[in-house]
């Protein structure tokens, strides 16, 4: 009886030393196209279009950064923010963060208002991402990288 204890742990020991491991993160082909920067070029919000502001020293330069494995920069006019993305099927996709907490421009502000309360997103074949938010408002990005 004793052998056979010693034998059950032996052959258990690899499955129990597995259980602690943390699951790999698999990237999808959606999470590779939407992988790099994009620049904030435009803002839909109910009828009214928003184009960025033309200004010096990349004041109005809005960008989001899609990292591998889910990991997400932003850069407002004034602020820096990290977070995570999450796509699933549908075209669904879920942003969160945080960030420096510097007063913004009113570009800035459209644009970190809408962050936390997009839930669509459309990769256009012309290198266009556009993120819908509050039913039909839209930030829509050019890629950069």
């Amino acid at each position: 009886m004793r052998n056979f204890n010693l034998w059950a742990v032996l052959l258990l020991l690899p499955l129990l030393a597995g259980c602690g491991k943390t699951a790999t993160t698999i990237t999808t082909d959606v999470d590779k196209e939407l992988t790099g920067k994009w620049q904030l070029e435009k803002v839909i919000e109910e009828n009214d279009t928003i184009n960025k502001p033309s200004g010096k020293n990349g004041l109005y330069d809005v960008s989001l950064t899609f990292k591998e494995k889910g990991e997400l920069e932003a850069t407002s006019s004034t602020n820096y923010l990290t977070g995570f993305y999450e796509t699933a099927q549908l075209n669904a996709i879920h942003l969160g963060g945080d960030g420096t907490e510097r007063e913004e421009t009113a570009w800035g502000n459209a644009f970190v208002n809408a962050l936390p309360n997009v839930n669509i997103y459309d990769l256009k074949s012309n290198n266009r991402l556009v993120l819908f938010y509050n039913n039909n408002s839209q930030l829509i990005f050019n890629r950069v990288q």
